[in-house]
């Protein structure tokens, strides 16, 4: 393996690459990112990427529903309001919780995806990854997804630095 210095994304990106369709639930996603061992995949349509979604991402929009289904559930719902009247429980809420089964991908991705060519020197791309505090940079041509790099691949990286350092 050349010196670290050398080395470029495209030798340590992942090109096998897994994706999301904005349209596709997150549910399937949630499938996705487990049955594939990875946190997190960029958003493509239509061959263009168009955003980036993981773990992380899901867990805040999960945290927000939990939210936002406490806030309803503090209201107390008195028959008698206060014009006098007998009201019915409002009707048509179905809880935040069970709305989470309808969302997509495309309203938890994050449109802003820190990319990078594949000619891009891997200390660069370690230096974005902490600049932005992200653990994946998506490597494109203009904006064709080729392949991604993730902080575990740098780890590799390094790891296998150290150990071709250690010899005789």
């Amino acid at each position: 393996m050349p010196p670290l210095a050398k080395i470029v994304a495209r030798d340590i990106m992942r090109n096998d690459l897994i994706t999301a369709d904005p349209d596709q639930s997150l549910v399937d996603l949630r499938h996705l990112l487990i049955e594939s061992h990875i946190s997190g995949v960029p958003v493509v349509e239509e061959g263009r990427l168009v955003g980036i979604v993981s773990r992380s991402d899901l867990v805040r929009v999960e945290e927000l529903v939990e939210a936002l289904d406490a806030e309803v559930s503090e209201e107390v719902w008195l028959e008698n309001q206060a014009d006098g009247f007998k009201h019915p429980a409002p009707e048509g809420f179905r809880g935040f919780r069970r709305r989470l089964g309808e969302l997509k991908v495309k309203d938890a991705m994050r449109a802003q995806v820190v990319t990078c060519s594949p000619d891009t020197p891997v200390q660069e791309v370690a230096a974005e990854m902490v600049r932005h505090h992200v653990h994946r940079i998506v490597v494109v041509t203009g904006d064709k997804p080729l392949g991604i790099v993730s902080t575990l691949d740098i780890a590799a990286l390094v790891a296998d630095e150290g150990i071709d350092q250690v010899g005789p």
